[in-house]
């Protein structure tokens, strides 16, 4: 069963007409797929139809890029139905998901042939071309692993894909940074999202950074991203500064969508981060980003590509998250809080 359409699987590598990539969780993580997709259309580009099947939480990412013809949502039941009538259609699925089951089941619905990671073994009878999952290089060339199982001989990319935003979402944000003088421009994303709190470095340490690099760069503004989820958290490092600092100091959270937040990382100098999405989106935007890490390790998840960026770790050099066996061990040394103030400051 396993290799059931193995027979056409030349046929199918030579001229495929549907591609289908699936990418179902992990808004951030995202980011690191668009090297992925960026190459498989390099090599198929004249003729090939690529759709996207991704959820409600992640799907608008893709929203710009001008990769995808149909982009399908998981929690749709109107795109449910319509991949309900497409059993066997797509020539190549490939699967980015490096453990939810699900994606297994729609890619044995959909596929000819398709692309997975083999470490959870129990989904190897929905699949027919499997790659292992490597931890120990960063996600994004993992991911481009999934096309080599296909004949696809990848190249390492010099940068992420930078995230496409249209001119009218530069408006709000030039509307912005015009009400501000400033010198340099840095951005602080101090939070993180609802998952795998020991990421995150101690609001205490980021006070006294944001006073450290204000007391020796006086003509700078900083600012604290992201989310409106991560107002309350943020607005207590902002409330711990001392008044004298407020007027260089912005909470942004909640004010700009992700793609008005490209372009202001875009404008910015310089990005310091958790390990957290925000992150690699500075990071492929082209700015300078340091990030901080705790339970995972950053030649894994570090802001791409490591030899233009910075980053700064404590702990042992083995993952305690490891998302390609859906395990997760907790960082009982919280490793992040050893990062100290000035070790930061020394990198800025």
């Amino acid at each position: 069963m396993k290799y059931f359409f193995v027979w056409k699987r030349g046929k199918i590598l030579q001229h495929p007409k549907k591609i289908l990539v699936i990418r179902l969780w992990a808004l951030w993580s995202s980011l690191l797929t668009f090297p992925m997709i960026k190459q498989l259309e390099d090599h198929y580009w004249a003729w090939v139809q690529y759709d996207l099947l991704a959820s409600t939480r992640n799907i608008w990412v893709f929203k710009n890029q001008w990769y995808f013809k149909h982009r399908y949502n998981l929690f749709s039941a109107k795109d449910m139905l319509k991949l309900l009538f497409s059993f066997k259609t797509y020539d190549i699925v490939i699967d980015t998901e490096e453990y939810f089951m699900v994606s297994a089941f729609l890619s044995f619905w959909l596929w000819k042939i398709n692309c997975w990671y083999t470490n959870i073994k129990v989904r190897w009878l929905a699949y027919n071309t499997g790659i292992v999952y490597n931890d120990q290089q960063h996600a994004c060339v993992t991911c481009l692993d999934l096309i080599r199982v296909i004949g696809i001989d990848y190249r390492a990319p010099e940068a992420l894909e930078p995230l496409k935003y249209t001119d009218k979402d530069q408006v709000k944000v030039d509307e912005f940074l015009g009400r501000l003088k400033y010198g340099r421009l840095i951005c602080m994303h101090t939070w993180l999202a609802e998952t795998v709190k020991e990421r995150a470095w101690p609001k205490v340490k980021w006070t006294a950074l944001i006073q450290k690099v204000l007391d020796q760069h006086r003509d700078t503004i900083i600012l604290l991203s992201w989310s409106q989820w991560e107002y309350g958290a943020v607005q207590e490092i902002y409330t711990a500064l001392p008044a004298s600092y407020h007027t260089q100091v912005i909470n942004i959270c909640g004010m700009f969508n992700i793609f008005w937040f490209a372009y202001l990382l875009e404008r910015c100098d310089l990005m310091i981060s958790n390990d957290t999405g925000p992150m690699h989106l500075a990071a492929a935007m082209w700015t300078r980003t340091i990030g901080l890490f705790g339970p995972e390790i950053p030649r894994k998840f570090g802001p791409y590509p490591l030899t233009r960026n910075i980053w700064l770790y404590k702990g042992r050099w083995e993952a305690y998250i490891k998302v390609h066996l859906g395990r997760r061990e907790k960082d009982l040394e919280y490793s992040i809080n050893k990062i100290e103030v000035d070790e930061v400051l020394e990198c800025v």
